[in-house]
This record gives C-alpha cells, sequence and structure tokens, in this order.
C-alpha cells in the first residue's frame, strides 16, 4: 500500500495498526516504525484537549477540507455524511470521568477512508475505551468501516445496559406510589432527565442515518452503507423504548402530583371547616373580652362556664348548619 507520511501523530490517545486481523497499539512515539511494517488500515484516536492534534488535524494531507473544519470545530450536533469511500461526522456515546461514573452525553468526531479512521473526542467517553479495550484482547476490525459500526454498537449497547437500570428503578418507585408508600418526586426528576436524553440521542442518530442514506445520497458505494440498516434498527427499537420509558415516567410523575393535590386539598379542607366552627365562638370571645361595661355574666360566679358553654352550642350549631346544606361529608 502506498503509505502516507505520517512519522508522528501529536495528541494521540491511542492508536492501532491492523493486519490481517491482528492489531497493534502505537502511540505518538512509535507510530513511525510501525508503519514500515504492512498493515492494512490504522485508526487513530485524539483528544482535542492537546492542542498538538489539533496542528495534526490541520495538516493532515487526507482529510478533505469539509471533514476537518467538523472535526476542528465546536458543533456537536449529531450528523453523518457518506463519501464514496468513507465518511465523516459527529456521532452519540457516553462521558466518562476518572471514577468511570459520569453518565453525560459525549461526542466523537469521525473521518474515515478505505485506509484510515481518525476519531476526535473532547472528553473521555465509554463507548470508545469499550472498543479499544476489546481489540487489546483481541477483538478484530476488519476495516474502518466496521470499526465504526462497532463503535455506535457499543454506545446502544451502554445505553441499552443504563435503561435496564432505570426499568428497575422506576419499577419499584412505581410500586411504591401505587401501595401509596411514596409520593417524593425528587426521585422521578433525574430518572426523567436521563430517559429523555437518551431518547433525543437516539432520534438525532436516526434522523442522521436517514439523511445520509436518503435518496439524493444513496449512490455513493460508502463502505459504511452496508452496516447503516442493523444500526438503524437498533436505534429504532431502543428508542421506542426509551419513549415508552419517558412516558411511564411522565404517568408516574402526574400519578404523584395527583396524590399530593389530593392530600392536600383535604387538608385544606380540615382547616377550613376548623376556622368555619371556631369563627362564631371566636366573636362570642372577642365580644366579652371588650373592657366595656355591661358585659353579661360579668358578675355570675359561674360566667365563665356559661359563656364557654354558649361557645359550644354556638359550635354544635354551625356543625348542624354545613351538614345541613352539605358543606361537611
Amino acid at each position: 500500500m502506498n503509505v502516507i507520511s505520517l512519522d508522528r501523530c501529536a495528541g494521540l490517545v491511542f492508536g492501532f495498526l491492523f493486519h490481517d486481523g491482528a492489531a497493534i497499539r502505537v502511540n505518538d512515539e512509535t507510530l513511525g516504525r510501525h508503519l514500515a511494517h504492512p498493515h492494512d488500515w490504522r485508526w487513530l484516536h485524539l483528544g482535542l484537549a492537546d492542542h498538538r492534534a489539533r496542528r495534526f488535524l490541520e495538516n493532515f494531507p487526507p482529510i478533505p477540507p469539509e471533514a476537518r473544519e467538523l472535526l476542528l470545530g465546536t458543533e456537536d450536533r449529531i450528523q453523518l455524511h457518506l463519501t464514496p469511500d468513507g465518511a465523516f461526522g459527529i456521532l452519540p456515546d457516553i462521558e466518562r470521568d476518572f471514577a468511570d461514573q459520569s453518565l453525560g452525553s459525549g461526542r466523537f468526531m469521525f473521518w474515515t477512508d478505505a485506509q484510515h479512521l481518525i476519531t476526535v473526542r473532547r472528553h473521555p467517553l465509554r463507548g470508545v475505551e469499550q472498543v479499544r479495550s476489546g481489540v487489546e484482547q483481541g477483538l478484530t476490525l476488519a476495516t474502518p468501516a466496521h470499526a465504526l459500526a462497532l463503535l455506535q454498537e457499543e454506545f446502544v449497547d451502554l445505553v441499552e445496559t443504563r435503561l435496564a437500570a432505570l426499568t428497575r428503578d422506576l419499577n419499584h418507585i412505581e410500586d411504591e406510589v401505587l401501595a401509596d408508600r411514596h409520593n417524593d418526586q425528587s426521585r422521578l426528576g433525574p430518572l426523567r432527565r436521563e430517559l429523555s436524553r437518551y431518547s433525543r440521542e437516539f432520534s438525532s442518530l436516526a434522523r442522521a442515518i436517514h439523511r445520509a442514506t436518503g435518496a439524493r445520497r444513496a449512490a455513493t458505494g460508502s463502505p459504511l452503507t452496508d452496516h447503516l440498516p442493523q444500526i438503524l434498527q437498533d436505534v429504532e427499537d431502543f428508542d421506542r423504548d426509551a419513549g415508552a420509558l419517558s412516558e411511564r415516567a411522565r404517568l408516574l410523575y402526574e400519578e404523584i402530583e395527583t396524590r399530593i393535590a389530593s392530600t392536600t386539598n383535604r387538608s385544606l379542607s380540615a382547616l377550613t371547616v376548623i376556622s368555619t366552627l371556631l369563627l362564631p365562638p371566636t366573636f362570642v370571645v372577642g365580644a366579652f373580652g371588650m373592657n366595656v361595661g355591661g358585659i353579661p355574666w360579668a358578675t355570675a360566679p359561674h360566667g365563665f362556664w356559661v359563656a364557654m358553654g354558649f361557645c359550644v352550642v354556638l359550635i354544635g350549631l354551625c356543625w348542624f348548619v354545613l351538614r345541613r346544606f352539605r358543606i361537611l361529608p
């Protein structure tokens, strides 16, 4: 094969050279030495946090201008562009931190042709790391298009695992709500946000594939075209699953809202009744508390108890009136 000058790749996170199904791990210092050996194609993964990676992408001749602009730009909209010998675009992944805890949306930009797969990321990604680990353990990647398809399959698998965990959480919350043991919405909020994010990711990826394989572009002959139908099928399946879970979470949120509103209404109704029953006695007590002459029973030895009895009678009378007009249940 005609080897393009690629002695160094500053900013390289990891790289592989593939020959007859076997992969050789390379880094910036060893890349030039291994390029002299026969190989079929190469995968270079760069981090844009290193400014040297930007310089490499700016000066690597095989990358077409439109792909270079996408690799170096700030665009994060999922998109896919097919070319006669490859593809370029932005695809989804899941971010990872040093503790492997982050579940945020991630992106990697890519460009590929028959001999190269260059992937670029701004933050560490779970799916890319899983595929890298698989290659180091003997996973065979026949072509750049195969590697790219596997990256998306890994993303789908990661989301599938996460959706299973979210389903268990949602089932537990639903059981508690229906048993009237739990009316706290705080746990539903993060769950709904995550489900909504996955639904958006799958919908965007499905639209990107549909646009790339539309009637106007179907004749490109890109090697990636053969892998897209299976990816699209998986994406649409999990888009429906994420949408169904999101709808369940929304209905459960509304159920909790209804229960909270019902409890609040009962409490307000009880407080209203108590306030209504106490209004007449409050008036009587206020009247007897005026510092004026002529207060009834002011000098009677049992005047206080007579006034209290009068208040009780008023409460009973109010209760009877409220029941008579069906204001009280």
